[in-house]
């Protein structure tokens, strides 16, 4: 894994917990612990998957130079976390899931 996919994962894994101020556990009635991961994970690998597709890894112009290749590159990467973290959310709630309240 590189440095880079580590350190985005580490920061959706982050939002997605949260902090002590963010949103509670994902919850759906009905639902087991082993159905909730399994959703969890499926809603993980594809909001990945699509936040790679829209802003892959070493998209930047080679033009800008080696500061402006880092500042595109560190912007890329904001962006792909805001928007696998948006899709991850967006999927949990497509399938009928909510926020509880913090624990």
């Amino acid at each position: 894994m590189s440095k880079t996919t580590l350190i985005g994962t580490l920061l959706f894994l982050a939002a997605c917990t949260g902090s002590a101020g963010g949103p509670g556990a994902w919850q759906k009635a009905g639902a087991t612990d082993a159905s909730i991961a399994a959703d969890t994970a499926q809603c993980r690998t594809t909001a990945q998957q699509t936040a790679a597709r829209l802003y892959p890894l070493g998209s930047s112009n080679p033009t800008l130079g080696g500061a402006g290749m880092i500042a595109s590159q560190q912007q890329a990467n904001t962006d792909r976390s805001s928007v696998e973290i948006q899709f991850f959310n967006d999927c949990m709630e497509g399938r009928g899931y909510t926020r509880g309240p913090k624990t």
